[in-house]
Order: structure tokens, then sequence, then C-alpha cells
């Protein structure tokens, strides 16, 4: 099989942290752990369904809520895109306060 490259925008960074999704058009409030943190958007795990493009509020620990676009789906985890970037020096602060932990599974 082929593996695929994709450019990526933003540099991104293995965390682990607790975050909280919005999904405003039924106001349901997801409990979710947010992993592979970048400028441009994030791995978000949860066992809740989301499907691409739902329109999101994503609530970072420490940060107001953040809109964001789900653009793929995996079993236990969906990826998605910021309306608008982080700075990236938020990205970097978040990336050293909460490193991923070694041997998580994959969602």
């Amino acid at each position: 099989m082929d593996t695929i490259q994709v450019e990526r925008s933003y540099e991104r960074y293995a965390v682990e942290v607790c975050s909280v999704v919005k999904h405003p058009s039924s106001f349901r409030r997801i409990d979710a752990e947010l992993w592979d943190l970048s400028a441009g958007g994030c791995r978000i795990v949860t066992p809740e369904p989301l499907n691409p493009n739902d329109q999101l509020l994503v609530r970072i620990e420490g940060l107001e809520s953040w809109p964001a676009r789900v653009v793929w789906k995996g079993a236990n985890a969906v990826g998605v895109t910021f309306q608008y970037p982080l700075h990236y020096a938020v990205v970097e602060h978040y990336a050293r306060l909460f490193p991923a932990t070694e041997g998580r599974e994959e969602a």
C-alpha cells in the first residue's frame, strides 16, 4: 500500500489534554481528550459520534472556546481544523505542559 505524504501547514505536537467539545446545533457538551495539537487544528479522542463537517466549539483547558470543523473521522477520534489558528506560542506552551504519555494507544 502506498503512503500519501501530506504537507502540513503547522507543526504538530503530541499532547494529551482534557477538553470540552460543544456541538452548537445539538447543544451537547462532550468531555474529550485532545491529542496532536497544532496551530491549525487537533485530534479529539471521544467515543461520542461526531461526523465530518460537524461544526464544533473546542474548549482547551485554560483557553476560551475555539470554533472548529471536523475534517476526518476515525474509530474513536476525529480530526478538526480551527476556524482561526492558535498562536504558535500557545501551542508550544501546551506541548510543554501536557506532553503525550508513552505507550498511548492510537485512536
